[in-house]
């Protein structure tokens, strides 16, 4: 059960809310009380001139994802959550082990819908840019995407999304990409950057962001070329050597334990939907 609530009110509050918890939704969700907006003070999760203008988590995230440790997407059912590396190399164990995504790879996954053979045609693609790059903004995606990609093979999506891609790859086309490739733990948010507008430069919350993968994310932190990037932190073995132990499967198990014991046993079956 979660006991312990914090109230967010500030971008520290705010991870340390994400620390405590080490992996939390966003948005509110099926798992009453477990997320950012339902932690969030009154009055701050969107904030007016009368409350003093806070942006709340909005802006918060940024501080958040410059900690350095600390992963955000969509990768719990679609939506945007926050893990710490100690978690979210658990989540790519198990999400990495799923044939659906490792098309990235260009293995022989038969794509079952349109939002599936869209990523099975520009998935790959956007990996091989993103470890050329080391980071992309969404602008970015589609230009190297379309000149990447062929008209042949962006005609093999077909349905509903083809009219994302031909002429011209559209936002949504990317967004439906990204959604894919952040639930498959094989980008997340790099970096947002503030947008000032108007003739006085106000800031009211806009922001452009930056996709990476995390294993460029974390990369400050120091690894061998044949660790995977989440192995700093993993208690060191008695050899000295910091091994990675786990099985996807128990990785997936872990980290269905992890929320059950905050969230409560009666909320398993959807922390198992949601890993």
């Amino acid at each position: 059960m979660i006991h312990e609530k914090l109230t967010v009110d500030c971008a520290s509050r705010m991870i340390e809310a994400i620390r405590r918890f080490g992996i939390i939704p966003f948005f509110r969700n099926k798992i009453p009380g477990w997320s950012i907006e339902e932690l969030t003070a009154a009055g701050h999760w969107f904030g007016s001139e009368e409350d003093g203008g806070s942006l709340g988590p909005w802006d918060w995230k940024i501080e958040a994802v410059r900690e350095g440790d600390i992963a955000y997407g969509k990768f719990l059912g679609g939506k945007a959550a926050f893990a710490t590396v100690e978690w979210y190399r658990h989540l790519v164990n198990w999400r990495r082990s799923i044939p659906k995504y490792n098309m990235v790879y260009r293995n022989g996954y038969q794509a079952l819908n349109h939002n599936e053979k869209l990523a099975k045609v520009l998935s790959p693609t956007l990996l091989d840019a993103l470890n050329e790059s080391g980071s992309l903004e969404s602008r970015d995606i589609r230009k190297i995407l379309k000149e990447r990609t062929s008209r042949e093979e962006l005609s093999t999506v077909g349905g509903c999304m083809e009219k994302y891609l031909i002429p011209e790859i559209k936002k949504q086309a990317v967004d439906s990409l990204l959604q894919f490739m952040e639930m498959g733990t094989w980008t997340v948010i790099g970096d947002f950057t503030r947008v000032y507008k108007g003739p006085n430069l106000e800031y009211k919350g806009w922001q452009r962001s930056s996709v990476t993968t995390p294993d460029e994310l974390f990369r400050s932190f120091e690894t061998s070329d044949q660790e995977p990037f989440w192995a700093k932190y993993i208690n060191e073995s008695p050899s000295g050597m910091l091994e990675v132990t786990e099985t996807p499967e128990q990785s997936r198990e872990i980290l269905t334990a992890h929320i059950v014991e905050i969230c409560g046993e009666e909320y398993r079956k959807i922390a198992e939907s949601l890993i």
